[in-house]
């Protein structure tokens, strides 16, 4: 029997649609075919599978640490008066009409005694005096004999009121950021970072950063917890800055929320990324392609692309397979880097749904035809 035109006028249009859906429907981007033909001449790169060795291959260690001229600094001396340190100093005399108090009160403070940036305190009727370089003891006998010479026994006392000479400049994601001085209990990193509060997030994602002159060094929060080495001895002008990890990953295709991530711990596996995106979605991803783009290093690139000259970065595709066996051990394994890219490819069903669905309409409109045309 022959079919009526119009089922031969819809399967014509159906098959239309079924041989242009693959490039004409909409779609967040390449599947899985055109990732792993050949790349074209101009923007050439390589897919990689991911077995163990690749995982070994491209792991990097991420931990950090100073280096010897932050490890084998000294401590400041914190028990000498420096420039900028503020001082009060007490003097007592044994006679009514004193050189510092002609009334007779017996104690004359001087509250706040600051020395300047050559070092040196003014005190009345000695003038300029050294402090900087000498203990509390060394300044209080040198004002003393000084007084000596113009009023009969005096008694001096000097404690320190402020030790704006030596202080640390603690900034970024701590509780309490300011100018703090280095001091007996925090002459060391840990104890300062303790001092302005600890950092606000999690150790594993925040770096610290030690300016000392022209010199930085950089640790993660964790390894200065891991590794007492770590914990170097501060130094007058020091600036210590706490900063979130700046690294993120892109995520795209099937995932649940495709956006930009920031790295939510230090070491992040390809399964964690997958996790922090909301996982794949069940009913469009196809877990046979999930794929990280990378520009790896050329050192690295020559270890997971054997037999290919390698003389600089190159363009890697990694490609997870989520359905074999042990690809869930693997996605584990697998570190991202700064800059990933995830893309997860959708199912080929889902192409056919998108086709079903543009052929529907036709389906449709063809019954409400036939429909108008019995009338």
């Amino acid at each position: 029997m022959v079919p009526p035109a119009g089922f031969t006028r819809l399967w014509f249009a159906a098959g239309l649609l079924l041989s242009l859906g693959a490039c004409a429907l909409p779609r967040s981007g390449p599947d899985y075919g055109e990732i792993t033909s050949a790349a074209a001449p101009d923007l050439p790169f390589e897919v990689v599978r991911v077995t163990p060795a690749v995982t070994t291959a491209t792991r990097i260690d991420e931990r950090s640490g100073f280096s010897r001229a932050f490890i084998d600094a000294r401590t400041e001396n914190t028990a000498t008066v420096a420039p900028g340190d503020v001082m009060a100093i007490t003097v007592w005399e044994n006679i009514d009409q004193g050189l510092l108090n002609p009334q007779g009160i017996g104690a004359t403070p001087l509250p706040h005694v600051k020395v300047d940036e050559r070092g040196f305190i003014f005190v009345p009727y000695i003038g300029l005096i050294r402090a900087a370089g000498r203990t509390l003891s060394q300044l209080r006998e040198a004002i003393r004999a000084r007084l000596a010479e113009m009023t009969l026994n005096p008694q001096v006392d000097v404690f320190p009121v402020d030790g704006q000479g030596r202080v640390v400049s603690v900034q970024g994601r701590v509780r309490t950021p300011g100018l703090y001085p280095i001091e007996r209990p925090t002459e060391r990193l840990l104890a300062m970072l303790a001092r302005a509060g600890g950092v606000i997030d999690d150790p594993e994602v925040i770096r610290l950063k030690l300016r000392r002159g022209a010199v930085t060094g950089e640790i993660w929060v964790q390894d200065l917890y891991d590794d007492p080495a770590n914990d170097v001895a501060l130094r007058a002008g020091d600036a210590l800055i706490a900063e979130r990890d700046r690294r993120i990953f892109t995520a795209l295709g099937a995932v649940g929320r495709p956006s930009m991530v920031p790295f939510p711990v230090r070491d992040l596996s390809a399964e964690q990324a997958i996790g922090a995106v909301g996982g794949l979605i069940d009913a469009a991803a196809d877990p046979t392609g999930v794929f990280i783009f990378r520009t790896e290093r050329g050192a690295i690139a020559a270890k997971v692309v054997p037999g290919r000259a390698v003389d600089g970065p190159r363009r890697i595709v990694y490609l997870l397979d989520l359905t074999q066996p042990g690809g869930m051990f693997l996605a584990r394994e697998f570190i991202m880097r700064d800059g990933d890219t995830l893309y997860v490819t959708s199912a080929p069903f889902t192409t056919w749904m998108k086709i079903l669905q543009s052929v529907a309409p036709l389906v449709t409109f063809s019954g409400s035809a036939r429909t108008l045309t019995a009338f």
